[in-house]
């Protein structure tokens, strides 16, 4: 697929301990997606984000600054992920901004709940999902902070990059 986007927070902090086993199971980080929590996906056309880049830089600026960690490795049939301790802010952002796109429905609307988590290996075998679980779990917890929001786009090769990024407010409470 190409010319798509996505909404994301990355978690530069993970990429020590699940880069290596992303590059091999996961074909998003062949294709140049980092490590990340998807916060709306798909977006616009990578053509047509421009004119949203105003209204997207607005939502991040009402969200602060906050950390949390992935404590755990779960899965869903064929993916292994990292689970975050703060899962409902996440959620609540993906609401704000399915609010605000009312037309880009998370994941197409497929799911009726939204579950944040950063993938580790997709479309796998169940010895797999076993051999990243084992290899992470001694990692966890790994400490984050949610800084920005960056908008990724897609070419017509498939391939991923930053298009914007949005910086976070500064934290009241710090």
């Amino acid at each position: 697929m190409g010319n798509e986007s996505a909404i994301i927070v990355p978690a530069p902090e993970v990429e020590p301990v699940v880069g290596p086993l992303r590059l091999q199971f996961d074909m998003g980080a062949r294709l140049g997606i980092p490590a990340h929590i998807t916060l709306l996906y798909p977006f616009r056309s990578a053509q047509a984000v421009a004119g949203e880049i105003k209204t997207l830089r607005d939502v991040c600026a009402s969200v602060e600054v906050f950390p949390f960690s992935f404590i755990e490795v779960r899965g869903f049939p064929e993916t292994a992920y990292l689970h975050p301790d703060k899962s409902e802010i996440f959620a609540q952002i993906t609401g704000t901004l399915a609010g605000t796109w009312p037309d880009c429905k998370p994941y197409n609307g497929a799911f009726s709940e939204i579950i944040p988590h950063l993938t580790v290996a997709d479309h796998v075998d169940r010895a797999i999902l076993t051999t990243v679980e084992d290899s992470v779990r001694p990692h966890l917890p790994i400490h984050c902070v949610a800084r920005e929001v960056w908008l990724l786009t897609s070419d017509d090769s498939g391939m991923w990059s930053k298009k914007a990024c949005f910086p976070l407010a500064a934290s009241r409470t710090a």
